[in-house]
């Protein structure tokens, strides 16, 4: 079968999967009245003054078949002060998914989210009635966002942008959520918008170097320059069309862009619907993961706490915090992080998991000093000369001091227990407030085999392990050097 052939049956396929049929557009446009009808007699009965809309991929008409968020949104007066939103309105929303169980969470200011009928996923979230350019807060914008597709998003391109959604969720670059750092529903739909399908857009995609900047409305078609001065440093910049000064692809990460950028190139090259539809990720017997730790040639080392008391999105947020602050603290002690990955059930359990390249050193460091001739030479000779800690020196070499000194810290993990467990509890190295207030209470860090009670405990725990160990992403498993 020739690739064009190929990648039509493929492209099929997921449109004939991704697509409802008349029959569940109606349901869930039912419920979506449902819930939007309850948020505004909720509004009514306690007297509070609101505009309630659908919005979203579902009032859009580009939600994939199985996986529906209903989006709701209050629109308040621009009067209303931020705590009034934060509380009285807040307390509508809450009042209105009583009966489903709703969590709480954040974006600039918090929403509600719960699993109503069928599995499906609802937010209610307030914003302000405003004009476009006069924002109150960032959630103000999207009811003209869903204007915008709604008005030149053809009937064609929804299957398209459904394909692409199926993509991303695929090779897991889809969401804009802290955790996932990647394209949004609204990023999806604007790239159908500008080059037209999905095959333009993964061709487009596997040729954007960074810093690619995407125009829609042609805002910035004369002056490029400044659009990349107004968001300087970004790998990414796609031009809100209802706010100039607004870049839509801001919350993708670096990483999710170059993978998005790279497995765009390998489908064209070798369609597959493992791409979008991965097979899952089956964990090893625990016999099997003991053994793998046995022998593992890096060192595992688990940062493990409970509890800490945020919504999902500022709990990853604090989490890829903290990761990065501990890496560059292990760092400064020459201990090397060769890969580190947050893992959370976004309820208790919370784990930070660092691949070391050794967890013990060797008690002999090389310490370069000033050059001879230097007004600090006297000092460092001074301070080295006698000292109990040096082991070979001060000598020269290359025209420079050097000591051989012992250590300070030869293991990381007491390294980091005895920092975790200081008066600051690791605020001071740029541990997250709320994940410091949580380490006050208990953590536990286990190297290697030591992990392997809550591993056969913990199934999504398993899952992660046994992924992260394998490395590479699920859609290359395909390629060989065949």
């Amino acid at each position: 079968m020739s690739i064009d052939k190929e990648l039509k049956v493929i492209l099929d396929e997921v449109a004939r999967k991704e697509t409802p049929d008349k029959a569940k557009r109606e349901k869930v446009l039912k419920i979506a009245e449902k819930l939007r009808h309850k948020v505004e007699v909720e509004a009514l009965n306690r007297g509070v003054k609101v505009k309630v809309s659908l919005e979203g991929s579902v009032a859009k008409d580009t939600w994939l078949r199985d996986e529906v968020d209903i989006d709701i949104f209050m629109l308040i007066p621009k009067t209303v002060e931020r705590k009034v939103l934060e509380t009285v309105y807040m307390n509508v929303a809450r009042s209105s998914l009583k009966e489903y169980g709703w969590i709480e969470r954040y974006a600039e200011h918090p929403y509600v989210e719960a699993i109503v009928e069928d599995g499906i996923k609802v937010n209610i979230v307030p914003c302000y009635e405003v004009k476009p350019l006069s924002w109150k807060s960032a959630t103000d914008r999207t009811p003209y966002h869903t204007q915008y597709i709604k008005r030149k998003l053809k009937e064609n391109q929804k299957t398209e942008v459904r394909i692409l959604k199926r993509f991303m969720k695929g090779v897991e670059v889809y969401g804009a959520d802290i955790k996932t750092g990647g394209f949004s529903g609204y990023l999806t739909e604007l790239l159908i918008l500008y080059y037209g399908s999905f095959l333009e857009t993964l061709k487009a995609a596997s040729k954007w170097k960074i810093g690619e900047i995407i125009d829609v409305k042609g805002y910035y078609k004369n002056n490029l320059e400044e659009a990349k001065k107004l968001f300087d440093e970004t790998h990414l910049i796609l031009i809100d069309p209802v706010d100039k000064h607004r870049n839509v692809a801001a919350a993708v990460r670096l990483e999710k862009f170059n993978v998005f950028r790279s497995a765009s190139k390998f489908f064209l090259e070798k369609p597959s619907l493992n791409f979008f539809y991965p097979p899952q990720t089956i964990p090893l017997k625990p016999e099997k993961m003991d053994k793998i730790l046995d022998e593992y040639p890096s060192d595992l080392m688990f940062l493990s706490f409970k509890d800490v008391k945020a919504v999902p999105d500022v709990l990853w947020g604090q989490m890829y915090k903290t990761q990065k602050a501990i890496k560059n603290f292990l760092g400064k002690f020459d201990f090397k992080v060769l890969r580190s990955e947050c893992w959370s059930d976004e309820v208790k359990h919370n784990l930070i998991i660092f691949e070391l390249e050794n967890l013990n050193l060797k008690n002999i460091k090389k310490h370069f000093g000033p050059p001879i001739s230097s007004p600090e030479e006297k000092k460092f000779i001074q301070k080295y000369i006698q000292n109990p800690q040096t082991i070979s020196g001060p000598y020269i070499k290359n025209g420079r001091w050097v000591v051989l000194v012992k250590r300070k810290h030869v293991n990381a993990k007491i390294l980091l227990e005895k920092k975790l467990k200081s008066e600051d509890f690791g605020r001071t190295i740029g541990v997250g407030s709320k994940i410091s207030e949580a380490l006050k209470k208990e953590f536990k860090i286990y190297v290697g085999k030591e992990i392997m009670g809550f591993y056969r405990q913990n199934s999504s725990f398993a899952v992660f392990l046994t992924k992260f160990l394998r490395g590479k992403p699920s859609w290359l498993e395909q390629f060989n050097s065949n």
